[in-house]
């Protein structure tokens, strides 16, 4: 018999409510290296010149590849990171200096 606890619809359910957080959440912006194009990223983690964002389906990372990071949405200058790790659930990036 399962316990309540075990039950996989309500593992998926606390996945799903842990991917998509509410306001609370840290955004940040990437884009094409050498473009002024901005796609918005929810910042999985963040550790010194290391950022984890969660893919999205608009925009798509290689590795070995640079991009672009803007820390607001218009104007600024952009930081170059380098595209470490890519999983269907995290893209892995260190900033470039």
């Amino acid at each position: 018999m399962l316990k309540v606890q075990d039950d996989f619809l309500i593992k998926r359910d606390q996945k799903v409510a842990e991917a998509a957080p509410g306001e609370g959440g840290t955004f940040t912006y990437f884009g094409p290296s050498g473009v002024q194009d901005r796609f918005r990223f929810l910042v999985v983690r963040e550790e010194g010149d290391v950022v984890s964002v969660q893919p999205i389906s608009d925009a798509k990372f290689k590795v070995g590849l640079d991009a672009w990071r803007w820390k607001e949405r218009e104007g600024g200058s952009p930081e170059t990171y380098i595209v470490v790790k890519t999983t269907p659930s995290r893209v892995d990036l260190k900033r470039f200096k």
